[in-house]
């Protein structure tokens, strides 16, 4: 059991960092938006789409002559039309899980929240209020996936670096916690 609750920690910990690094990239290059991600995604299909045909197309052996590749191909060039054809729609698609995920996230920090009341330090008020913030901000995007503007792109940006730096916190804190015997080395679970 303790070594699940290691694996699940320094899973935490990847997340939180990469949270804090992928806020940091989006207020540091606000001008980078999802569509532009998306225009990114539709070269690398095509690159891929195109590899993959080119392969068939110059193998010889009939043996090695699979249609499985030339499908393969034709499905990732496919995907990269529609990338290019309608980035607007699928940027909104993107916008929708990814306020969706942010309310899962504000979900987890909720739970984390009333979990770190049991300290008995008053922590989790702040993490309760993050976990609102970070909430409010999903809805929003759910609600309008045509407003990925700059303006929200930087608040993404400074969004994901508040949940990745109270993440750390917590970790940070119930592992302080656990080292002077508060309540988790009494078998509470955060």
């Amino acid at each position: 059991m303790e070594r699940f609750l290691n694996i699940v920690r320094s899973n935490n910990m990847v997340q939180a960092v990469l949270c804090i690094g992928f806020g940091l990239f989006l207020m540091i290059y606000p001008s980078i938006t999802i569509q532009g991600i998306i225009m990114l995604f539709g070269v690398a299909m095509a690159l891929v789409g195109a590899a993959s045909v080119v392969s068939y197309t110059r193998q010889r052996s009939a043996r090695y002559h699979d249609m499985g590749v030339l499908m393969t191909g034709v499905f990732y060039l496919i995907v990269a039309f529609i990338a290019f054809v309608f980035p607007k729609a699928i940027a909104s698609f993107f916008s929708v899980v990814l306020g969706l995920v942010l309310v899962l996230c504000a979900i987890v920090n909720f739970i984390r929240a009333i979990d770190l009341r049991k300290f008995g330090s008053s922590i989790w008020v702040a993490v309760l209020a993050v976990s609102v913030l970070v909430g409010i901000g999903g809805v929003l995007i759910v609600v309008n996936p045509f407003g990925a503007s700059m303006t929200f792109v930087l608040v993404l940006g400074a969004v994901s670096i508040v949940n990745g730096a109270v993440d750390l916190f917590i970790e940070w804190y119930t592992r302080d916690s656990e080292s002077k015997g508060g309540p988790m080395a009494k078998g509470h679970a955060v």
